[in-house]
């Protein structure tokens, strides 16, 4: 099944939406009130949650609204689907936190038939995943170069990016600390060495004076 995740307020009506999304492949799971905008982002990974929407009007259950925690999870998850639902979407347009063709009406979720909407869902899904997919094999050639010692600052640091996501994911093994980081041993010694040629160099210059 899809595992979508529902950030909302309205605690009671919860059950009856996993129920109905239940119907059509999709696991719907939602988070305890009261979790910060990073805890939130944590029980996504933790959750393997592929697809997430977001009421508006979170609080007083959440210190932030709706829109300020797409904003922060587009920020630490960026390839992850991120959908307003609410009541107030002129409210959220105006914010100018999320996309317009992101925010929809709460009122999908008790339409009748709900077949349209939860294909929507699935192809985010599916976006997300082949988005895994991709960085999966750039994740696999910059190891390859890291390992042949072959890979810039850059590309280092962009192995060890995407090696935290698909970690947290599942998608890859846990790796040794060395393989993502810069030997920053060897890097000294060969700072320090050329400090003592530099040193050396000028030595004969002092004992002129």
């Amino acid at each position: 099944m899809c595992i979508i995740g529902f950030v909302d307020n309205s605690f009671d009506l919860l059950p009856d939406y996993k129920t109905r999304l239940s119907r059509h492949g999709i696991d719907l799971l939602f988070p305890d009130a009261g979790k910060s905008k990073l805890e939130i982002a944590d029980w996504v990974l933790q959750n393997n949650v592929r697809c997430l929407m977001v009421d508006h009007k979170l609080r007083p259950n959440f210190d932030y609204v709706g829109t300020d925690l797409v904003a922060y999870i587009n920020s630490a998850l960026p390839d992850l689907p991120c959908m307003i639902l609410t009541a107030y979407q002129q409210e959220s347009l105006n914010e100018n936190l999320v996309i317009k063709n992101m925010i929809e009406s709460r009122d999908i979720l008790d339409a009748p038939d709900l077949v349209e909407f939860c294909e929507e869902l699935k192809q985010a899904v599916n976006v997300f995943s082949k988005r895994l997919e991709l960085h999966e094999a750039e994740y696999r050639s910059l190891l390859e170069a890291k390992e042949k010692e072959k890979i810039s600052a850059q590309q280092e640091e962009r192995l060890a990016y995407l090696y935290r996501i698909l970690r947290a994911y599942g998608e890859v093994d846990e790796l040794p600390v060395a393989l993502l980081h810069p030997n920053i041993e060897q890097k000294m010694d060969s700072l320090i060495g050329e400090l003592n040629e530099l040193l050396t160099a000028l030595a004969p210059k002092k004992d002129g004076e």
